[in-house]
This record gives structure tokens, sequence and C-alpha cells, in this order.
């Protein structure tokens, strides 16, 4: 099973996109057997549960999984879009729960859990909020064997991208030596904008310094995207054709060429 958490500090950069992308593309191969995928929504705001379809307000969190009131496999909704445990508000009481000398107790909490489900998926992707260094990004860290960046090429990318590297890096050091980004991955892209600017050259001068790379695939902006979410429905369902659903497909197959499933 590869476990991979999508992950910046930066929001608006598509990372609910993307994780719904991954694992509702990855169901929809045409070898069924293949792979098997299980979302995890690990932000408190619930957008990946929403985009899924799956009920928010009554079904059981990881808190709650956490906390010893369910088993993971409970907490499991299969959804026609495929196999989702659903974030909300709860998932800030992680934050707490395992505060001042309990802290370092907590970190392997989501590992432990996503380990009782290793023989049943091939793929888990983890959407995470928007903040780097709490409790919930942290374990997410740990739990995944690679991260992917979803990223816009503005300003502000290096800056998001320098917090990213110092949370990655005591993660490595700590925690899970063999986690590796598998890839920065540039979303609600212009083609016909030059990526030679400044900005874009930084970007790539970073990910060629931390053994990574920017995706040849892009993922350009498409009204089908908010779209599909409001209608809860698999952006490869709801519009096939259009440009960011064509772009996903192609980010998918270059994300299994840049991992392994254990």
């Amino acid at each position: 099973m590869r476990t991979t958490t999508i992950i910046n500090g930066k929001g608006g950069v598509g990372k609910t996109t993307t994780t719904h992308a991954l694992a509702t593309g990855l169901n929809r191969t045409e070898d069924i057997s293949r792979y098997k995928t299980l979302a995890v929504d690990y932000d408190p705001q619930g957008n990946l549960s929403f985009a899924f379809g799956a009920d928010m307000l009554n079904s059981p969190t990881m808190y709650h999984v956490i906390n010893g009131d369910i088993s993971i496999k409970e907490a499991i909704q299969h959804t026609p879009q495929g196999d989702i445990i659903v974030g909300n508000a709860s998932l800030t009481k992680i934050e707490s729960m395992f505060a001042g000398d309990d802290i370092f107790e907590g970190l392997d909490k989501l590992k432990e859990q996503l380990q009782l489900v290793a023989g049943e998926y091939t793929h888990v992707f983890i959407d995470n909020q928007p903040l780097i260094g709490g409790m919930l990004t942290r374990q997410t860290l740990i739990a995944a064997d690679d991260l992917v960046v979803p990223m816009v090429a503005d300003m502000f990318t290096i800056q998001g991208l320098a917090r990213l590297e110092k949370a990655v890096e005591s993660i490595q050091k700590r925690d899970n030596p063999q986690l590796f980004i598998a890839g920065l991955l540039l979303t609600k892209h212009n083609p016909r904008t030059v990526f030679g600017t400044s900005v874009g050259q930084a970007i790539v001068k970073w990910a060629e310094s931390h053994d990574t790379i920017v995706f040849d695939s892009f993922i350009r902006e498409g009204i089908s995207v908010k779209e599909a979410q409001a209608k809860k429905k698999s952006l490869f369902d709801y519009a096939p054709s259009g440009n960011p659903s064509i772009d996903y497909l192609m980010f998918i197959q270059e994300y299994l060429q840049r991992g392994k499933v254990s």
C-alpha cells in the first residue's frame, strides 16, 4: 500500500481537487482489480468529504478512530466515487489530544490506524489543511510514503516551499526517514504562459535540490472542477473531455511512475 499526502501550506492551490482526482481517477482504471483507493479527509473544513458526497454530519472522522470510539474499518464510507474517511471540525480535537508531554505519543497514531487496512487498498490519499507544522500535518507526513505538492507559480510559492521544507526535513530526521517528495504539481496553470520566469526557475531549482521534480503534467484551470465538486461528482464523470480531466489523467500516470506500491 502506498500512502501519499497532498500538502501545501498555501490555500487555494488545488490540494483537495488533486486528492479527489487521484482517488477517483485510480478507481476508474480499465483493470478494476489493479487499484483500490482510500481517501482520508484530514482537513477540518471537510471539502473533500463534500466533493465525495459523503455523510459529514453523522459519521465518525479519524478523530473518533484515534480516540478509540470506533474502528477504522467502521469509519470508512463506501460512496459511488470510492471509499473515504470523512473530515469535519472534530479533527481539531486531535491537536489538543496530544499536547505537552503527550505530543510524541500522538505522532504515530494516524500511521498505526492506516496500517490496519494496508491489505485492503493499493493507495491511500490524505488531504491536508493549509497549515504546516501542526499535529494534523505532522501525523500525515509520518504516515505517508511520499507527498505531492500542488502549487501555482506565483510570487508566494517559494515562501510556502520554505515552510514545507522545514517540516519535511524535521520528519525525515526523527520519524520517517523514507519519506520523499514525489513531485511538485502546477495547478490552475496557463500553458501559454512561459514557465521561464524567475519564479519558475526558482521552483525547478528547489525541486532539483530536494531530489524531486516538477511534474511534466500540469493542470489547466477549468470551470468543470468547481461544478463537479458542487454536484458531488467525480471530475472524470462530470466532464471527462474537459481540460482538467485530461490533465489529471496524465498526471496520475506520471504519479504512478514516481513511486512503487509496497
